[in-house]
């Protein structure tokens, strides 16, 4: 039977009734279906300290990147705050090095409260991800007005966002499988 393939969710959001946790729950349910193992960071980088040498031995930073060195891929998803990602998932993200990230691939969530959407977030943690050596996927999902997207019971309003989101969760499995297949090679 071949190694399950761990998927550590990173989410930029305090709150798990948020839109960008909300987004991170689907793109979720597409790992599962396409037979991944999500692992939620929430826990660790909602308790981490600030990103600094002395930080460098807080026990929840060992835990935290032993958990992203055991990972096969990164969904990271934040929401648009002042044109770029939150400092939330910037701090996490901060604390990881290449022997975490090197070569894994990576899906993108931005979610933001005007109309444009979240291009900025996007843009930010794709090139954070690139200065990390992931590999980002090329589909990404941007939710505009996120505050009009999700109902009463917390699910999306739009049934083709909740598909998409579904679809970059699929995605970002097959990335690492077909990476696996290649002998380690990304195929892009």
């Amino acid at each position: 039977m071949p190694e399950a393939i761990r998927i550590l969710v990173l989410c930029g959001s305090l709150r798990k009734a948020s839109v960008t946790h909300r987004a991170l729950e689907a793109a979720v349910r597409g790992i599962d279906g396409a037979g991944g193992e999500a692992v939620w960071a929430d826990e660790w980088i909602n308790r981490l300290p600030y990103c600094s040498e002395e930080s460098a031995g807080d026990p929840v930073v060992g835990v935290f990147k032993a958990k992203a060195a055991e990972a096969d891929g990164f969904l990271m998803g934040s929401p648009e705050y002042h044109g770029s990602l939150s400092g939330l998932i910037k701090n996490a993200l901060d604390f990881l090095y290449l022997d975490q990230t090197e070569d894994k691939w990576a899906a993108l969530v931005g979610t933001a409260g005007g109309r444009q959407g979240a291009s900025a977030t996007l843009n930010a943690m794709r090139l954070i991800a690139r200065a990390l050596r992931l590999w980002v996927i090329h589909d990404q999902v941007s939710i505009a007005s996120a505050h009009k997207m999700l109902n009463g019971a917390g699910a999306f309003t739009d049934e083709e966002i909740e598909k998409r989101l579904q679809g970059l969760g699929a995605k970002l499995v097959e990335a690492v499988r077909a990476t696996r297949r290649n002998s380690g090679a990304p195929s892009i």
